[in-house]
């Protein structure tokens, strides 16, 4: 049968499994400005409140400085920087979530930690290609919910970009 001229056909997904409806995951919903990200629980093993930073000269992009988490000095990293949105009213970010990759921790700012939503597998979908963005650059997939498309922060793409961006900023000086 072949559609009327004029028509948009779409494409209904297959039905899941029971094996694969039963998976579900889980993730910390974290907000910049207007803007909701995910987190996996696995991958936050540490929310806290941002005390003193200790500002880093000629820092570039999302880096804005130092911190001591519970005596380990890490990297402070701006999400709201590094996807270049204008700066908070009424100061920083507050809340920061300590994300370890390759033995470097670093606490990744945010303006707000929301809930933890668990979602069935069957919910979650690939980055869709016109979504490649600063915004998105650093997810791999995106999870359907009540409050929207969620994409989910992948912490060693994100990771990785801020070490390219240190290499690049170090040979041009």
């Amino acid at each position: 049968m072949q559609a009327e001229p004029g028509l948009v056909t779409t494409h209904r997904r297959e039905p899941a499994s029971m094996a694969t409806s039963d998976i579900r995951t889980s993730f910390f919903t974290v907000f910049v400005a207007d803007q909701v990200y995910g987190i996996s629980v696995g991958d936050a093993p540490t929310i806290f409140t941002l005390g003193e930073v200790t500002p880093m000269p000629s820092a570039r992009g999302g880096y804005i400085g130092l911190t001591n988490l519970r005596g380990r000095i890490v990297v402070t990293v701006s999400l709201r920087k590094w996807l270049s949105l204008r700066p908070k009213e009424g100061g920083t970010e507050k809340y920061a979530i300590a994300l370890e990759v390759q033995n470097e921790c670093f606490a990744l700012l945010v303006d707000r930690i929301g809930d933890v939503l668990t979602l069935p597998e069957i919910s979650r979908t690939g980055v869709p290609a016109h979504f490649q963005s600063r915004k998105t650059n650093f997810a791999r997939d995106m999870y359907f919910s009540d409050i929207g498309l969620i994409p989910i922060l992948d912490k060693t793409l994100l990771f990785d970009q801020l070490m390219a961006q240190v290499a690049s900023s170090t040979s041009v000086e």
